[in-house]
């Protein structure tokens, strides 16, 4: 679904990524670590179309390249990224940001009104299996939110858009231990709808997670790729020897 092909990226004239290749297929869950600076998060960006990356290489989503659209085109392809610290946006609410969106009106009142009355109501169940707030639609986008919160705020924009890839960069920021086995539990029961990439420095996290593969990003590129195995062998031995 997924198909990366020596990416490369510079920010301010230094290579961050210099030749990265990955296949992310439906129902897989790719683990990235790695150092500090090593370019997990400069491949979500990457990916997602930030201006100040600059790339060469092939990201193709469905054998479309990614790389040649516009941030909005990628999004609308099936791309889907968390940010580490999701921002707030007063004036709008939660629920007129997932509708925005979302596809368009058809202009047929006999399509539209049901569509946006079960839209509701698959939001407001979601918002309770999320354990958010009741009156959580209707408060201002993340406004006055805790960090815990926002980041159950992105998987709940998530479960409405539907997409393709998911990239999560640093899943478990601000969650407390409830609220981390909320959300594990819902990309567990939803691990076959989409290809997943989670960035992480939590080991623990990761093997609770149980991912189809482990990849260890260091120097710009995948320097080692396994499964849960190379989790305990970063535990014990670092990642000076990869």
């Amino acid at each position: 679904m997924l198909e990366i092909k020596n990416l490369k990226v510079s920010i301010k004239n230094k290579e961050i990524l210099k030749g990265l290749n990955l296949n992310v297929n439906p129902g897989e869950i790719h683990a990235l670590i790695g150092p500090n600076g090593s370019g997990k998060t400069t491949l979500a960006n990457a990916l997602a179309g930030k201006e100040e990356c600059i790339t060469s290489g092939s990201a193709k989503l469905n054998k479309n390249e990614l790389l040649s659209m516009s941030v909005t085109e990628r999004a609308k392809a099936g791309l889907f990224i968390s940010f580490q610290v999701p921002p707030s946006i007063p004036g709008i609410t939660n629920f007129q940001v997932v509708r925005c969106s979302a596809p368009r009106p058809t202009n047929n009142i006999k399509t539209d009104i049901p569509n946006v009355r079960q839209s509701l109501t698959k939001y407001n169940n979601d918002i309770e299996t999320l354990q958010l707030k009741g009156d959580w639609a209707k408060r201002h986008f993340n406004d006055g939110a805790s960090g815990g919160e926002r980041k159950k705020n992105e998987l709940l924009q998530l479960l409405q858009l539907n997409p393709k890839i998911v990239i999560l960069d640093e899943l478990d920021t601000g969650l407390d231990i409830d609220a981390l086995k909320i959300v594990l539990s819902l990309i567990r029961k939803n691990q076959n709808k989409y290809g997943w990439i989670i960035i992480s420095h939590s080991s623990r996290i990761l093997k609770k997670l149980k991912p189809t593969y482990v990849h260890i990003i260091n120097n710009g590129c995948i320097a080692e790729c396994g499964g849960v195995k190379l989790l305990n062998k970063v535990e014990k031995e670092g990642f000076t020897n990869v």
